[in-house]
């Protein structure tokens, strides 16, 4: 149900219910009229309706017989009957055979649009989900479980896709809640081997005098408490990938150890005087700057090039709001077992797109799962939304959010740029690798002010 105007068949036999039905629907909806079984059955065979009004009592037969008939070959087209004459078994009978409603003779003008516009509402948001959970799909088949579609997470995950079987470091860098686990995720998986280690360590849960041996290991004995021989987090991940989660944490002294660590791929667990041999790949991520740290000296610049295989920047949710409608409609997918269907009308993603999300992707998700348990409706629309986020909208804010978006601008500069000189100024070919269209490409070129100069 996608089109402008909707196209209605209408099953009456009386001329005079057939006028007042012109009258009400024609100014609005794309109506044909049959006036006995036969011809709905006849006309239905050539063509299909968005909604189906068919009277209760025909020349012919009963109007339940025909929507038994409809829905046993088509289950989700929508039919509204209509009758002059009206019991509670019959409405009863009606519902049970998949009616969308009920209407009485004379039909209510308000209340016949009415029906028409509810069921509107809800195939149209059907089809929206449709179309999104369908992206999600594609996104998350192509990409390992990565929602999105922009053009920095479709560069984010062409990247991943590249470091398959390179064992390269990498650093991913980003504010706080932007994804970067499940990015990690998807550089682990793209190896394709389910039994490939995956070792995963958050640097700031960790006490320092603890984290040592947690990544090291340590030997019995080795320290006050120490009862028994434990085995480190770089073995463990040994032939696979260990992932260092908010690295820039780690203090100077144990900097310098890991350092030799990464350097020569061996491990001297506390304690202990002998070195053990681990083939692993290093992941690691931070919300801090890195540079601004290695300039104060509390980052230690020899590590961050060790861990500087390959640099990937995720940019804040603010900044790819064209992921937002997949990323809702993802999460609205993983909870469904808890709270059923449920969809987001196009308002109410309008107003969540407009939204700044400080706290990113993490808080979006925080979002969505409250809206869910405070509102019981099927349909969220604005008006089921927290008041922060119609408050706080980016449109007109400070200074700060236009420096943020100088920033993406010229990130995407930059990308456009280094696609076009891989492919030597082939523009088709720069697109394909961009995952957009040659006219999408023109247009952001234009959008950027990149003139064929800046391209040589």
């Amino acid at each position: 149900m996608t089109q402008e105007k909707l196209e209605l068949l209408a099953v009456e036999d009386q001329e005079s219910a057939r006028q007042t039905l012109q009258f009400i629907l024609v100014p609005k909806y794309k109506v044909q009229f049959a006036t006995t079984l036969k011809e709905a059955f006849e006309i239905l065979e050539q063509k299909t309706f968005d909604i189906i009004l068919c009277d209760m009592e025909l020349p012919d037969g009963l109007g339940t017989n025909f929507l038994k008939k409809v829905k046993q070959s088509s289950p989700q087209q929508e039919v509204i009957m209509v009758t002059g004459v009206s019991t509670v078994q019959m409405v009863v009978e009606a519902m049970r055979l998949g009616a969308s409603d009920y209407l009485n003779k004379p039909v209510d003008a308000k209340r016949l649009l009415g029906a028409i516009e509810k069921i509107a509402v809800t195939a149209r948001l059907q089809w929206e989900k449709t179309v999104l959970l369908q992206k999600v799909r594609e996104s998350q088949d192509r990409y390992h479980g990565v929602v999105g579609q922009s053009l920095a997470m479709r560069h984010i995950c062409e990247t991943v896709n590249k470091l398959k079987g390179t064992g390269t470091p990498v650093l991913l860098m980003g504010e706080s809640g932007t994804g970067k686990e499940v990015i990690t995720n998807a550089i682990h998986k793209q190896e394709g081997d389910p039994l490939r280690p995956f070792v995963a360590v958050n640097c700031a849960a960790i006490p320092e005098n603890l984290l040592e041996s947690e990544l090291f290991g340590h030997e019995k004995g080795a320290f006050t408490g120490a009862t028994q021989a434990r085995i480190g987090k770089f073995v463990q991940a040994g032939g696979g990938d260990i992932f260092l989660d908010e690295i820039a944490c780690m203090s100077p002294t144990l900097q310098a150890k890991l350092l030799r660590v990464l350097q020569d791929k061996e491990v001297e667990p506390l304690g202990s005087s002998r070195k053990i041999k681990s083939n692993f790949r290093v992941i690691a991520a931070t919300n801090q700057n890195i540079q601004s740290m290695i300039e104060k000296g509390t980052f230690r610049q020899d590590l961050y090039f060790r861990l500087q295989g390959v640099e990937i920047y995720i940019p804040p949710l603010r900044a790819r709001t064209e992921d937002i409608p997949l990323l809702m409609e993802h999460l609205l997918k993983e909870l469904a077992p808890k709270f059923g269907r449920r969809h987001f009308t196009q308002s109410a993603q309008k107003t969540m797109m407009e939204y700044e999300w400080p706290g990113n992707v993490r808080e979006l998700k925080n979002t969505v799962e409250n809206i869910l348990i405070l509102c019981r409706e099927e349909v969220i629309d604005e008006k089921h939304l927290p008041p922060h986020l119609k408050q706080g909208k980016m449109n007109g804010q400070s200074g700060m959010f236009a420096h943020l978006k100088s920033n993406m601008k010229n990130y995407e500069r930059d990308v456009i740029l280094a696609a076009i000189k891989r492919s030597r100024g082939n523009k088709s070919r720069a697109s394909k690798e961009l995952g957009i269209s040659r006219s999408i490409l023109y247009r952001k070129m234009r959008a950027l002010g990149l003139e064929e100069t800046d391209l040589l």
